[in-house]
C-alpha cells in the first residue's frame, strides 16, 4: 500500500513539474528580445594633398607712397578741389590758394622795376657824359667816379627788384598745388576760407600701390622673402622684403599684394604667412588620436578596428601630412570615441 501511495506521489510531482515547466517556457518565450546595438562609424581613406604650415600675425596696410600735402607759405586757401577717398591723377589740381597779397606785391614790384630801370638809364647816360668830359679833363676823377658809383647802386637796386619779381613769380605757381604722384585722398584737413600756414597739412595723399607691415620674432620656421601670405584664407600676396631696422625690439618684414586689397588704409588686418609647405599622404585631424606613448590612428582590418601608430609631419587646421601612407579606412570621430573603438569588435561602418 506504501507503495502504491510512492508511485502515485511521484507521478503528481512530475506532472507538476511538467506543467511548471510549460508555463516557464512559455513566460520567457514571450518576454521581449534583446536589443542589438549597432556602432556606425564614419571612416575615411589617406589623400595625396599639399598640407601648409603658417604663422599668424597682426599687419597694417599702408600705401607705398604716401604725402601729407601743405603750403609752403601762409595764404589763405581760396579752393579745396578734392574729397577724402577721391582718386586723383599725378599733376591734378588740389588746392587753389588766395593770390591777391602775392599779385599785388609783384604789381608793386612791377612798378618799383620801371622807376628803377629809369633811374638806371638816366644814370648810365650821366657816366657816359662824365667819362667823356673827363677825357678831356673837362671834370675832376672825383666827379667821374661818383657817376660811376650812382650807376652801379642803380644797377644793383634793380637786379634785387628783379630777383623779387622772379621770386614772387614762382610763389604763384606754389600757390596751386598739385598731386605729386597718383593715388587716393585719405584726409582732408582743412576747409575752403583757411588760413594755410607753412608745414601744416592740407590734405593726405596716398599711392594705390600698397603694402602690408607686420613685426615677428624669429623662431624654428623662419620669415624669409617669397614666402605666400593668406587673408580669411585668401592668397593676397608675398614676403616682399624683411628691414634691417627692428622696431621696439622686433624684426619687420614687407607684403606686397598681388592687386589693391579693399581696406582702408593704416587698418589692421590677421595675416597668415605659409613657413613651411609639403605634399604627401594626408588625414584628417579627427583621425588622430593623440596618447602619452604617441599619436595613433583606428584602422578598419577584419571587420574591427586596430589602433596604428602614425608619424605626423606637418599639419594645417583641417589635415596631417603623415610620413607614410595608410592603406585602408580609418575611422574620424571625437578622441574619446576613437580610443574605445577598439573595443567594440564587429563594427558596421560609413564610407566602407
Amino acid at each position: 500500500m506504501k507503495k502504491i501511495i510512492l508511485i502515485i506521489s511521484a507521478f503528481v510531482v512530475i506532472a507538476a513539474a511538467g506543467v511548471f515547466l510549460k508555463q516557464q517556457k512559455e513566460e520567457v518565450a514571450h518576454l521581449p528580445k534583446p536589443k542589438t546595438f549597432i556602432h556606425s562609424v564614419a571612416v575615411v581613406k589617406a589623400k595625396v594633398q599639399t598640407v601648409e604650415d603658417k604663422r599668424e600675425f597682426l599687419a597694417q596696410l599702408q600705401a607705398t607712397d604716401s604725402a601729407y600735402i601743405a603750403s609752403k607759405f601762409s595764404a589763405n586757401i581760396k579752393k579745396i578741389y578734392v574729397n577724402e577717398n577721391d582718386i586723383v591723377k599725378k599733376g591734378e589740381l588740389l588746392i587753389a590758394l588766395d593770390d591777391s597779397e602775392i599779385k599785388a606785391n609783384l604789381a608793386s614790384l612791377n612798378q618799383q622795376k620801371v622807376a628803377l630801370q629809369a633811374d638806371l638809364n638816366n644814370a648810365k647816360r650821366i657816366l657816359q657824359r662824365n667819362k667823356k668830359l673827363y677825357e678831356i679833363e673837362a671834370i675832376s676823377k672825383e666827379a667821374y667816379d661818383n657817376s660811376n658809383v650812382v650807376y652801379k647802386n642803380k644797377y644793383s637796386a634793380l637786379k634785387s627788384v628783379k630777383e623779387k619779381i622772379k621770386q614772387t613769380k614762382s610763389q604763384l605757381q606754389y600757390l596751386n598745388i598739385k598731386a605729386p604722384f597718383s593715388g587716393r585722398v585719405g584726409a582732408k584737413l582743412a576747409n575752403n576760407g583757411s588760413l594755410a600756414l607753412p608745414g601744416k597739412p592740407i590734405l593726405t595723399l596716398n599711392s594705390d600701390d600698397q603694402k602690408l607691415l607686420f613685426t615677428f620674432v624669429d623662431g624654428d620656421k623662419p620669415i624669409l622673402q617669397g614666402q605666400k601670405v593668406y587673408i580669411d584664407n585668401k592668397l593676397i600676396g608675398e614676403i616682399s622684403k624683411r628691414y634691417d631696422d627692428a622696431k621696439n625690439g622686433l624684426l619687420v618684414a614687407e607684403i606686397k599684394p598681388y592687386k589693391a586689397l579693399p581696406y582702408a588704409n593704416k587698418s589692421y588686418k590677421t595675416i597668415e604667412v605659409v613657413v613651411d609647405s609639403n605634399k604627401g599622404c594626408t588625414l584628417p585631424l579627427n583621425a588622430l588620436l593623440h596618447q602619452k606613448d604617441g599619436v595613433f590612428i583606428m584602422l578598419y582590418k577584419d571587420n574591427k578596428f586596430v589602433a596604428k601608430k602614425v608619424s605626423v609631419v606637418l599639419q594645417d587646421n583641417k589635415r596631417a601630412l603623415l610620413t607614410e601612407c595608410v592603406q585602408g579606412s580609418v575611422a574620424t570621430a571625437s578622441e574619446a570615441k576613437l580610443s574605445i573603438l577598439p573595443s567594440y569588435g564587429e563594427v558596421d561602418i560609413d564610407g566602407k
